[in-house]
């Protein structure tokens, strides 16, 4: 339970970040994209609480294939600080787990 109140807590923070960066990179923020990232954050918190390393290979490579087929334009400065920023996050929520368990 403390676990996902880390997680809600911390994505409508998330939300807020991912506005800034969006607005840097005059772009706008979908719901697609929203729930998307909600999604993949989650699977990465997951995956560290329980300590499944195999996990990040796999994303990793889903996060490739996923760009294999570049239709929609996104930069890649964008594709990488939203990623990069995304991870941070999870990062952060797993230090906080941490921190307070």
């Amino acid at each position: 339970m403390f676990h996902t109140a880390i997680f809600v807590v911390g994505e409508l923070g998330a939300l807020v970040l991912f506005f800034l960066v969006t607005k840097m990179f005059s772009r706008s923020l979908t719901l697609s994209s929203v729930l998307r990232g909600v999604l993949e954050r989650g699977f990465l918190y997951i995956i560290l609480v329980v300590d499944l390393p195999q996990g990040l290979a796999f994303f990793g490579a889903l996060k490739i294939a996923t760009r294999l087929k570049d239709d929609d334009k996104i930069s890649n400065d964008y594709f990488l600080t939203g990623n990069l920023v995304s991870v941070l996050i999870v990062i952060g929520y797993y230090l906080i787990s941490q921190y307070c368990f």
